[in-house]
């Protein structure tokens, strides 16, 4: 088989479903059209943002699994199929309880597209370009909204809620199946024709790590700690993106969609182009850029309510929340190896999950009791990215001190010269 073509293949079919997936990052549009028509809180409508993120990030972990037993393309088949049901569900839904049960099947599909059957699987069909191949899932992921934004608000017009998403289940249900078709398994430790692989100066682990080994290893905490507290940011003005528009500037739905839309294309850039820097300069100082910056613009919302400014800063913060998605998945296998990497970086992925309850529920909440301003909650989401830096300044100090084991560096040497050995032959 030529895996250099279907590796390819692979990666366009994996973006083009991820960017269906990415109708969740659309999903501040639906809350008020489902509050006025149900007149429930604002509080119960929006923690169905925190149902579907949340759920998708667990189920991350049993699709990883999922493809010890069956092809990737499965995964998203069957992905995709859940998706859509859920969303067409609730076009059927009569209480609050029904609509939690189909934004959690639509989560568990969401999980299942993305991440768990399109980043670990291609990443290991791109061990030359673990960055950008993981920043243009995550793109295609992220500009999702650019499309579905605008066209749900269009559809909400004309049709309703109901009619809406029972047209865009159905529409998902054949999309992604139809791309499930185009995957390609990645065989087990490839490597592209004619690529020798660098020393990789990100590397900490001289072997694979499964689960249970990662989760022995403290450098996995501290990450995973970094990583909720960078992305409760981005999912805050995710979650709210559209209500934050129309409240602070007094916009209507449909000028508030285009906020979502512009906040759509700067996690897609942010997602692109910091891999791209993260494979030049390395993962971890980006890290550090991506908090400090995040966190400033936080700071910086609390102050201007100027259409442009305003509007420039949640650039900042959508550019910084797609840094974090960006090299997620190849830091993680950078630590602890390629070798289990839809399990492991489903369990990453869980920061996803975590950032996206409190995220969006702590903006409900402190809306709600600040008559309606989120400015308390964008001072505690610039903290969060304060304690953020702190907390990674430990893990670069233990990465540090378990790199200068003699030991450590004789089976990092030894394991790149194999990888080498085994190219040139």
């Amino acid at each position: 088989m030529n895996y250099n073509l279907q590796r390819w293949i692979t990666l366009v079919a994996c973006i083009l479903a991820s960017m269906c997936a990415g109708l969740a990052y659309s999903w501040s549009v639906f809350l008020n059209p489902l509050i006025d028509m149900y007149n429930w809180s604002a509080a119960d409508t929006s923690i169905t943002f925190t149902l579907l993120m949340s759920t998708a990030g667990v189920t991350a972990i049993f699709a990883g699994k999922a493809q010890d037993y069956m092809q990737p393309r499965m995964v998203m088949l069957l992905g995709g199929m859940l998706f859509g049901l859920g969303l067409a569900g609730i076009g059927f839904i009569q209480n609050l309880f029904q609509l939690y049960l189909c934004v959690i099947l639509a989560g568990i599909g969401l999980g299942s597209v993305y991440p768990g059957a399109t980043v670990s699987n291609t990443i290991r069909f791109f061990p030359d370009k673990q960055g950008l191949t993981s920043g243009l899932i995550a793109a295609g992921y992220g500009i999702g909204p650019v499309i579905w934004a605008p066209l749900s608000v269009k559809l909400l017009a004309q049709f309703g809620i109901i009619t809406t998403m029972k047209i865009l289940g159905l529409s998902f249900f054949l999309l992604i199946g139809l791309l499930s078709f185009l995957v390609k398994t990645a065989p087990v430790n490839y490597l592209p024709s004619g690529w020798i692989p660098p020393e990789n100066p990100n590397q900490t682990a001289p072997v694979d790590k499964d689960w249970k080994q990662m989760l022995r290893d403290p450098l996995f905490f501290f990450l995973a700690v970094t990583f909720t507290l960078g992305l409760i940011t981005g999912m805050m003005i995710i979650g709210h993106a559209s209500p934050i528009a129309q409240d602070i500037l007094m916009m209507t739905p449909a000028a508030a969609a285009a906020i979502v839309s512009i906040l759509a294309i700067a996690i897609t850039t942010g997602k692109v182009g910091w891999g791209v820097v993260s494979d030049r300069i390395g993962r971890y100082p980006v890290i550090f850029l991506l908090l400090i910056l995040g966190g400033l613009a936080m700071a910086g919302l609390t102050l201007i309510k100027g259409y442009l400014l305003f509007t420039a800063l949640i650039v900042v913060v959508g550019l910084c929340y797609g840094g974090f998605l960006a090299i997620m998945a190849p830091l993680t296998a950078d630590l602890f190896g390629p070798k289990n990497l839809p399990v492991n970086y489903g369990l990453m992925f869980l920061t996803v999950a975590i950032a996206a309850y409190v995220g969006p529920y702590l903006a409900a909440v402190i809306k709600e009791v600040q008559n309606g301003a989120y400015t308390q909650a964008f001072i505690i989401a610039a903290l969060l990215n304060l304690a953020g830096i702190v907390v990674f300044s430990v893990f670069m100090y233990l990465r540090k001190k378990k790199l200068s084991s003699p030991e450590l560096n004789s089976k990092l040497k030894e394991k790149t010269t194999f990888i080498r050995e085994k190219t040139i032959l």
